[in-house]
């Protein structure tokens, strides 16, 4: 039984016009006409009875009629249903994240967003540049948090610049009210953090021409920052790592001002679904409120 020869039915009934339903719906009079005239004809009865006094149902028509209404109304909570679904895509987000965007946004963003999308399970996953830019790529990730790199390819949306801090033992020889020359890392023994922040950081320094001496290190940032603290060497980490970061340690602003570009990295080859624009939206909106200074 045709749903639409259904609606067509009611709306008939419920204007008690063939002409003024037609009109409403779209159709010619002949076109609807005809369309009931199959209706009945597929039952083996007929549903209505046309006159002076316009369109009204039959007996037949009558004993039958809520039954039809409630399911041309189970078939809009259907269409309904399957629209939020196909919004909601598997009712699952993949983000990909640096832990300092997992520690420091992520649990505001997703708390905000589960509130207006209760049905929707957030999936986040820590990772170094080069796997998060990898597991967009492969989409194993519907969207990641990074610093834009052009080694990448990736549709990228900028959230926030993230200014670059020095990192110095506090017996250091500097001038703590003022920021730190970049030019003062010449030479010196750089502790280099892990996890693909080497691409950020070696294009500050090449970009100025300078040339520390660089220590790799396998560590995460709070390693980074203990190792600073024992006087193993100096660092640089962005505002958002060393945000709320306890250490015995000067974190000091760097002249001229570097910073990396933080953002959102999308496929290039795969559009978002609704329920990703919207998540991205979410964040977007978090970002322009965040003080990265705390």
């Amino acid at each position: 039984m045709n749903i639409t020869k259904l609606q067509a039915l009611l709306t008939a009934i419920d204007l008690g016009s063939f002409s003024r339903a037609a009109q409403q719906l779209g159709y010619t009079q002949s076109g609807l006409t005809h369309m009931m005239n199959s209706l009945e004809s597929e039952l083996g009865f007929e549903l209505i009875s046309r006159g002076y006094y316009g369109v009204r149902p039959t007996e037949n028509g009558e004993k039958i009629l809520p039954k039809i209404r409630r399911l041309v109304a189970l078939d809009a909570e259907i269409r309904e249903d399957v629209r939020i679904l196909r919004e909601r895509g598997e009712s699952l987000i993949k983000v990909g994240a640096y832990s300092s965007v997992a520690l420091q946004w992520l649990p505001s963003i997703v708390q905000i967003f589960s509130k207006e999308y209760p049905g929707v399970d957030v999936q986040i996953s820590t990772g170094s540049v080069s796997e998060l830019y990898d597991g967009i790529n492969s989409e194993r990730f519907d969207l990641a948090f990074v610093s834009y790199n052009d080694r990448f390819p990736s549709n990228f949306i900028h959230l926030k610049d993230d200014r670059m801090m020095a990192i110095l033992p506090m017996d250091y020889p500097v001038d703590i009210t003022r920021p730190f020359p970049l030019s003062g890392y010449e030479g010196k023994n750089f502790l280099m953090p892990s996890l693909g922040f080497d691409i950020d950081i070696m294009n500050i320094f090449n970009k100025a021409g300078i040339s520390p001496n660089v220590v790799s290190t396998f560590v995460d940032d709070p390693a980074i920052i203990s190792m600073v603290e024992h006087g193993l060497g100096i660092s640089m980490l962005s505002e958002l790592i060393v945000r709320g970061r306890s250490g015995n340690v000067l974190c000091l602003p760097i002249e001229p001002y570097v910073c990396r570009n933080m953002g959102i990295a999308l496929s290039p080859r795969k559009k978002p679904n609704d329920i990703v624009r919207r998540f991205i939206r979410f964040s977007q909106k978090f970002a322009e409120n965040f003080n990265i200074q705390g």
